[in-house]
């Protein structure tokens, strides 16, 4: 399984990305993104579209981008898959690969 999925509902169905490889840089990334939220100096809409923008970039498909992102999740999923997408960077969430001995 890899380290990263992301299920979108599509024209013609559901498509899932997958990104097995997250570097170092995604994390420094993620922390800068982190430190830029919490000055407080940005709406939730602001906020929304930073992380969104964030996540599409952690996949290396060019047609996933942040208004793909935005199109195919629906409004109940998208504060959960950041959330979970989050904790799989920090290294809080195992995929199956490193559960297995």
């Amino acid at each position: 399984m890899a380290k990263l999925e992301i299920t979108l509902h599509e024209k013609d169905g559901d498509v899932t990305y997958k990104q097995n490889h997250i570097t170092g840089q995604k994390f420094l990334d993620f922390w800068e993104l982190q430190e830029k939220i919490e000055k407080g100096n940005l709406t939730n809409v602001e906020i929304i579209t930073l992380r969104v923008e964030f996540i599409a970039g952690l996949f290396p498909n060019d047609k996933l981008t942040a208004e793909q992102v935005l199109r195919g999740l629906d409004p109940w999923e998208l504060n959960n898959t950041i959330q979970r997408l989050d904790s799989v960077i920090l290294g809080n969430e195992e995929s199956d690969e490193k559960k297995e001995p």
